[in-house]
């Protein structure tokens, strides 16, 4: 084991002095950073995550449709879970998902 003395020690703490109002700093400069390269980068991230739903939308279909067969209680159970979520987002959000249809109907 390493030993050292008293006073190496508080040189050694005075040196990791925590300084809040630096670290709040730092951490706005990057925030900053972050959400624009976010915002530089919106439209490739866009056509990313569709690209990657299309290509696995079929393959996740397909798991389901095997695990209803391989072990039907879990696939009821979670098909039930999965409903019972929709029908209380929907209860909860229904007038912005009817304005929503609405205005998307105007348009086309």
């Amino acid at each position: 084991m390493l030993r050292i003395g008293i006073h190496q020690y508080k040189n050694m703490i005075k040196k990791i002095v925590y300084n809040p109002e630096k670290r709040r700093e730092r951490y706005l400069k990057n925030k900053e950073k972050a959400q624009e390269y976010y915002q530089k980068n919106k439209e490739q991230k866009k056509e990313y995550q569709n690209k990657y739903y299309e290509e696995t939308k079929y393959s996740y279909l397909r798991k389901m449709e095997l695990n209803k067969y391989a072990a039907p209680d879990e696939y009821w159970e979670f098909k039930n879970r999965v409903s019972d979520y929709n029908k209380k987002y929907y209860q909860d959000n229904r007038e912005e998902i009817l304005a929503k249809r609405a205005e998307s109907r105007k348009k086309s």
